[in-house]
């Protein structure tokens, strides 16, 4: 018997929703793998409409145009077995399925059982399928058994139904996963564990999904006998190939070593990856961004370089500018105008101070009088002015703020809790440090690496209250706790769902003495009372790539109403405290 030739890949183009564009992109593919001799070519879960359409997914007009192209598909295969992905309708249920072409028609398709609550607002799994629609068989028990054009047994399979090593020789398996930063490794890990001796054939999404809130990474994975033959993104993100340690006290990250330096580079790589995606898709060849000088937005100045580098733009289509107002202080606007001309742009600064005293005596606000309305004035005059300015320049206002303070509710509604892309709403800022010092040991250039050191070496502030000769009056961490604190619980609270006892065990164990029984208890009541307070400004959030697997969005994060209780959190807490008291 011949060599068995598999071409595994994602889409090189199309958009969600746009069938006929994904259809060519399929058909691209098609002729690519056949002109390699292939025998068998594997592509991504619902690649024909992409898997991030949503809803629409289900409309009349998508499903016959999905069946269509499909026809179109196999037709063009010929002695070619194509797996491919498409919504398909049974009776009166629509189905997530997979396609496998025969020669010149289809030898049949499987239908997705194990699906997401997100999923059943679309999708009925496929043990509730009755009946046949397609002129062909249709396979609803997880798997299903197919013929290559030269005898070998082939399976198929989605990747969420597979639990047990395949019969067949052959293997099929198509993937909805988003990209996380350091993900890769334990995708491969899990997929030469489960593959066995089976050739194996992984396609992932990818470029022509929507990075609303993920980036998938159109990862193609070949595999033998716990052997990698193939690995490959068109993303351009290094491919992970080994599973890392967590960092007890950051578990998101890994420990300090050469995994944590592929975790930051990958970190950056999935945002810029998702802010790039976005600005080809509506055709912006500019951004702007506000700089402070601070590491939020430091880290979106890096992470919009690299768009613009993905694009193939040039960096000076990038309009950043230093937003000076009341409570700037002399280090930060130094590092911002630093940080400019290190990375070769323009040193823009337009002091806002005067255009804020204006609103103040607008609207009869005593300009010394240091409340919300003087501080949220000045965030929000930044929001329109760079928002302005991405207009003039047909192109996107960048959003630094982090999940971090999306959690905490630390930012001002209508101000820099709104932008036209959150590039860092996926990271938490203790992440964002992570990635700046590591970004700051990667750079050849002597002047980046020194302004990025001192950066990070700057005390966390929104700098909205005038300090005191210049430096700076404001420490969000005195009035928040340790970033390091806040950060553990979000993570733990969206990942695991701990109650409070297990939390305190779970930080007592990752902090040591770092941090008292009673300060651990303090700081988690005022994490959880502020978490639920700001829900509001959470549930209308721009769009933002999840990086690190957690999400606070609306859409594909938390689903979480404005007004939910804290209560049974915060009393729990008090118990605990209580328990402490009485000991």
């Amino acid at each position: 018997m011949e060599d068995l030739r598999v071409m595994a890949a994602s889409l090189a183009a199309g958009r969600p929703g746009d069938v006929a564009a994904n259809a060519r992109a399929v058909l691209s593919r098609v002729e690519e793998a056949k002109a390699a001799g292939a025998n068998l070519l594997v592509l991504p879960e619902l690649c024909l409409t992409g898997v991030s359409f949503g809803d629409l997914t289900a409309h009349p007009l998508v499903l016959e145009a999905c069946r269509l192209a499909a026809r179109e598909i196999a037709g063009a295969a010929g002695t070619l077995t194509v797996v491919f992905g498409l919504p398909v309708q049974i009776g009166n249920r629509v189905f997530n399925a997979a396609a496998v072409t025969g020669t010149g028609g289809f030898q049949g398709i499987v239908l997705k059982e194990q699906l997401t609550w997100r999923e059943r607002r679309v999708f009925a799994p496929g043990s509730e399928q009755a009946g046949s629609g397609w002129p062909c068989p249709v396979f609803s028990q997880e798997t299903g058994s197919f013929r290559l054009a030269d005898g070998r047994a082939l399976e198929v399979a989605f990747a969420d139904d597979m639990r047990i090593q395949p019969a067949a020789e052959v293997l099929a398996l198509l993937g909805n996963r988003p990209s996380v930063a350091g993900g890769g490794g334990e995708r491969v890990s899990w997929l030469t564990g489960l593959c066995g001796h089976a050739l194996c054939a992984w396609a992932n999404a990818g470029v022509n999904e929507s990075t609303t809130d993920r980036v998938y990474d159109g990862q193609a994975l070949v595999t033998k006998d716990g052997h990698i033959l193939m690995n490959s993104s068109l993303t351009g993100l290094p491919p992970s190939a080994s599973a890392w340690q967590p960092d007890p006290a950051m578990p998101y990250a890994p420990l300090e070593g050469p995994a944590r330096a592929i975790w930051c580079r990958e970190a950056l790589e999935i945002a810029a990856r998702g802010l790039a995606v976005r600005m080809a898709r509506i055709g912006a060849k500019g951004l702007s961004l506000g700089l402070s000088g601070g590491l939020d937005s430091t880290m979106a100045l890096l992470a919009a370089l690299r768009a613009l580098e993905i694009n193939g733009l040039d960096r000076q289509n990038l309009y950043a500018v230093s937003l000076p107002a009341f409570g700037t202080s002399v280090k930060t606007r130094g590092n911002a105008q630093a940080l400019l001309l290190a990375c070769g742009l323009p040193a823009r600064e337009i002091d806002i101070t005067d255009s804020v005293s204006r609103h103040f005596r607008d609207i009869g606000h005593p300009e010394g009088q240091h409340d919300a309305v003087f501080e949220n004035a000045q965030a929000r005059e930044r929001t329109q002015v760079l928002m302005d300015i991405a207009n003039q320049i047909s192109g996107l206002m960048i959003g630094p703020g982090d999940m971090s303070e999306l959690a905490l509710g630390f930012t001002t509604f209508g101000g820099d809790h709104m932008s036209m892309y959150g590039v860092n709403a996926g990271l938490y800022k203790t992440a964002i440090r992570l990635m700046v010092a590591q970004a700051a040991r990667d750079t050849g250039n002597p002047a980046l690496a020194r302004v990025l050191q001192d950066i990070l070496e700057t005390p966390i502030s929104p700098e909205l209250i005038p300090g005191e000769d210049g430096k700076i009056k404001q420490k969000t961490e005195d009035i928040l706790g340790p970033y390091v604190l806040n950060d553990f619980f979000l993570h733990h609270f969206l990942d695991s769902r701990p109650t409070p006892a297990q939390l305190l065990s779970l930080a007592k164990s990752a902090f040591g003495p770092a941090y008292s029984r009673q300060e651990i208890l303090s700081r988690m009541r005022g994490f959880f009372s502020r978490f639920f307070a700001s829900q509001f400004k959470r549930s209308c959030l721009p769009d933002g790539p999840q990086v690190l697997g957690i999400s606070l969005s609306p859409r594909g994060g938390l689903d979480m109403p404005s007004d939910a209780a804290a209560t049974l959190w915060t009393s729990a807490i008090d118990a605990l405290t209580d328990q402490q008291k009485g000991e």
